[in-house]
Parts: C-alpha cells; structure tokens; sequence
C-alpha cells in the first residue's frame, strides 16, 4: 500500500472513531433525559423513528440536514417548520442543539447508540432473525423463550423474510452467528464434497483418475 493510501486510510479510522465518539456524547446526553421522564421508551422510539421513517424515507432531507453547504440557521428554520408539531419539544429540542453544532450528520449513530442503552437498561437484547417465510407467532414465541433462557436476556427479534434461504433460519446476536438455513447445509455439503476432491487428487490421483473415468 503506498504512502499517501495508508494516510487516508488512518485518516478515516480516526474520522469513523472520532464521529463515533462525537454521537455517544449527544446520545448520552439524550439518553440523561429520557431516563429521566416517565415515558423513556417512548423518547427512545421516536429518536428511533425519526432516523428510520423520516431520514430513510426521505434522502433529500436527510441529505440537506447534512449538508455544509445549508447553513445552520437555515437548518434550524427547517427542523421547526416540518417537525415543530410533530416532534415531542425533547428530541426537536436536542436535533435543534446537534444541528447548532452541525452535527446532524451524527443521528444515526446517536440513535443507535440511545438504543443500546435503553436495552442495556432493561435487560433487552437485538436479535436479528433470517428466514425463508414469515414466522407464524407461535414459532416466534417459542424461538423468543429459547434464546431468553440461552441468553439470560429478553431478546427483541427484528425479523427478516429471506426466501434465497429456502428453508431454516440464520440467527445474529452481536457478532455471533447461528445459521441454520437450508441454503447454509447445501453450500458445506458442497464445500465438503469439494475438500474431499482436492484431498483424493493430492493424497491418491490414481483414484480420483478412477472414480472421474
């Protein structure tokens, strides 16, 4: 790797830290807040709701709340006009700080990270579930007592319908990875079929010459 790649390279493995460090101290801050108020989950979803059915749903907002080109007052007129009688006046005041500072850029990760102390809060714990068909409820609830009872938490499943799994279901908790799908058996078995190939030609060509005629 040349010199000037290894620069940028750290450079934005000091930005990715910075920024991270940046959006845990608005996200603490919030986070002081709402634990604070009686209606604390209902703080923690809106902030989630703001990043997913408003910044997801509308990329040129997101995009000119995050631009340096719109200035900051500019900003703060646009947050109190479209969301000044949606937004509970706790997380339109705290956008109105982090966008004073321009730092709404920052938002996503602050959400994820307001989340995340919410449920190490209450015991909770994300689970993302992969599988090839909608999970009736009784299967979820049951998939829900066995990881409760694996994981000592209560887990919160986010689940995905993924038909290319064709059958199974693959489990992320953290960066830990259970992957029962049938899709996951088929490629070992081939990847078994293939090692065993290769191990024939290197140990026994002759054989492997045999068993190809």
């Amino acid at each position: 790797m040349s010199n000037t790649a290894t620069e940028n390279a750290k450079q934005e493995t000091v930005l990715d830290v910075t920024g991270d460090e940046v959006a845990r101290g608005y996200a603490v801050a919030y986070w002081n807040v709402a634990a604070k108020s009686a209606s604390v989950g209902e703080m923690v979803d809106e902030l989630s709701s703001f990043v997913t059915e408003v910044l997801d749903k509308f990329p040129k907002l997101d995009e000119s709340l995050r631009s340096a080109i719109v200035r900051k007052e500019q900003k703060g007129e646009m947050l109190n006009r479209i969301f000044g009688q949606r937004l509970a006046p706790q997380l339109l005041a705290f956008l109105q700080v982090m966008s004073r500072h321009g730092r709404l850029g920052l938002v996503r990760s602050a959400a994820r990270i307001v989340r995340k102390l919410y449920a190490d809060e209450q015991g909770l714990l994300d689970v993302d579930v992969q599988v090839a068909s909608p999970l009736a409820e009784s299967l979820r609830n049951e998939i829900r007592a066995k990881l409760r009872t694996a994981l000592g938490k209560e887990p919160v499943l986010k689940v995905k319908v993924d038909p290319s799994l064709i059958a199974g279901m693959v489990i992320r908790v953290g960066d830990r990875v259970y992957d029962s799908s049938v899709n996951n058996q088929f490629n070992l078995a081939r990847k078994a079929m293939i090692e065993r190939a290769v191990n024939l030609i290197e140990t026994q060509p002759e054989k492997f010459l045999q068993a190809a005629s």
